[in-house]
């Protein structure tokens, strides 16, 4: 996010922003001088004030490219930032959306794998009930609210 120069190392966008804002209170102090003494040349030294008029152009020139140069310091690692958090967001929704198929993949599996089970639980009924013994209870919270649905009457029938 943060530019870098020459060297490698990463410039500090506050410390870039201090000394630009530094350099702007140079460049205004360099102006006002320059208009206080023009004040005072323009009585007494023409050509001198002819000389300052441009000096002083230039330092307002030179304002202005600081004033750019504060603008482009503080803007660029703030849109960096935006962008960075727009990428995220996009790879966030992607994300979203495979674990949303997965999910739908893990409910087919699971919606097969219980109709085997069902399939396997009508084979070995008639076994066991020659052999004598008694379905194990389920172990697991699911399994045992699924037996517990196959066990109750339907609400339908049970109030007709």
């Amino acid at each position: 996010m943060a530019e870098t120069h020459g060297t490698g190392n990463l410039v500090n966008p506050i410390d870039l922003l201090i000394k630009s804002q530094q350099v702007a209170l140079k460049l205004t102090a360099d102006v006002l001088r320059t208009v206080r003494d023009t004040a005072v040349d323009a009585v007494t030294q023409p050509d001198e004030l002819a000389k300052q008029v441009g000096e002083l152009a230039g330092a307002v020139a030179g304002m202005a490219t600081a004033v750019t140069g504060i603008a482009g310091a503080t803007a660029q690692p703030l849109q960096d930032f935006i962008v960075r958090q727009r990428e995220l967001a996009d790879t966030v929704h992607t994300l979203a959306e495979a674990q949303a198929e997965l999910a739908g993949v893990v409910a087919k599996l699971a919606e097969r794998h219980a109709d085997a089970v069902s399939a396997l639980e009508k084979l070995t009924a008639p076994v066991f009930a020659v052999v004598g013994t008694d379905p194990t209870p389920p172990k697991t919270r699911a399994s045992k609210k699924t037996a517990a649905a196959r066990q109750a009457p339907p609400k339908a029938a049970a109030e007709d």
